[in-house]
C-alpha cells in the first residue's frame, strides 16, 4: 500500500489494525476448537462462558458460522461491485478452517478497495467483534500484574502476587520479609492499618466463591471499591456475618 495514500474512511492507524485483524481470524477460528470444554479464565477464576458441559462460545466460534456469515455477506459485494465472479459459482473449500482462510485471503487482498466503501466502517466494527470474540474464545487475554502493598507496618513496597499458587513463597524486595502467599492474604485481610485492594477473579479465587456470590456480598454491604477493586478485608468481614 502507498504510504501516501489517504485510506478512504479509515485513518492509517484504523487501517492496519483491520488489516490485522482480518488475517489474525483464520488462526483464531482454528484455535477455539482446543477450547470447547470449559476451562478457566485467564485469571485462573472459573470463567463465565456459557457452558452445558462444554464451551459454547468457543463450539460455536470454531464452527465459523458467524464468521463466515459476515465475509461471505462483504465479499459478495466485494464481488459485485469489482465485476467479479459471483459467490454463487464459486466451489466451497472442503473445510471450514479452509473456507475462512479463503475468504480472509480475498478480503486482504481486496482490502485497499474495501475502505473506500461507504460501508466499510461498519465492515471494520464488524470484524472488531469477531476478533475481539476470537480472542476470547482463545483465552488471549494480557492481565495487568497483581499487587498488594506489604503488610509490614513500616514498609510502603507493593508485592506481585500470583493468586493461583497460594502456597508459594513471596518476598518483599524493600524489607526482605518472606511468606506464603496464603499467609501473607491472611495478614492482609487482618491489618487494621491498611486497605488492601484486589480484583474480582483473585477474590473469588481466593475465597472458593462465585462472581455472583462476591457481586451480592459487594451490593448488600456497601463494599468499597477503588478502580475496579474491592477491599478484600472488608469482602470477609461480611462474609464471615452470612
Amino acid at each position: 500500500m502507498d504510504n501516501n495514500m489517504n485510506d478512504g474512511k479509515l485513518t492509517k492507524g484504523q487501517y492496519i489494525a483491520l488489516q490485522r485483524m482480518l488475517a489474525e481470524l483464520p488462526s483464531l477460528q482454528e484455535g477455539a476448537a482446543s477450547f470447547v470444554s470449559p476451562g478457566r479464565s485467564g485469571s485462573g477464576s472459573p470463567s463465565s462462558e456459557r457452558s452445558i458441559g462444554f464451551n459454547v462460545n468457543a463450539l460455536d466460534y470454531s464452527m465459523g458460522k458467524e464468521l463466515l456469515g459476515v465475509m461471505h455477506k462483504y465479499e459478495a459485494l466485494i464481488r459485485r461491485g469489482r465485476s467479479l465472479t459471483p459467490p454463487a459459482l464459486l466451489d466451497r473449500e472442503a473445510t471450514v478452517e479452509l473456507e475462512v482462510a479463503a475468504t480472509v485471503s480475498f478480503h486482504l487482498a481486496h482490502l485497499e478497495w474495501t475502505v473506500q466503501q461507504d460501508w466499510v466502517e461498519e465492515f471494520a466494527g464488524l470484524i472488531k467483534e469477531l476478533h475481539t470474540k476470537g480472542m476470547a474464545c482463545n483465552k488471549k487475554f494480557i492481565e495487568q500484574p497483581r499487587r498488594i502493598p506489604c503488610p509490614t507496618d513500616e514498609c510502603r513496597a507493593h508485592i506481585v502476587i500470583d493468586i493461583e499458587n497460594l502456597m508459594a513463597g513471596v518476598t518483599c524486595h524493600k524489607c526482605r520479609t518472606s511468606w506464603t502467599l496464603y499467609r501473607l492474604l491472611a495478614l492482609a485481610m487482618n491489618n487494621p492499618n491498611r486497605t488492601f485492594w484486589l480484583d474480582i477473579d483473585a477474590i473469588c479465587l481466593w475465597m472458593n466463591i462465585t462472581k455472583v456470590q462476591l457481586n451480592k456480598i459487594v451490593k448488600d454491604h456497601n463494599i468499597p471499591v477503588k478502580n475496579g477493586l474491592y477491599d478484600i478485608s472488608a469482602i470477609a468481614k461480611a462474609r464471615s456475618l452470612l
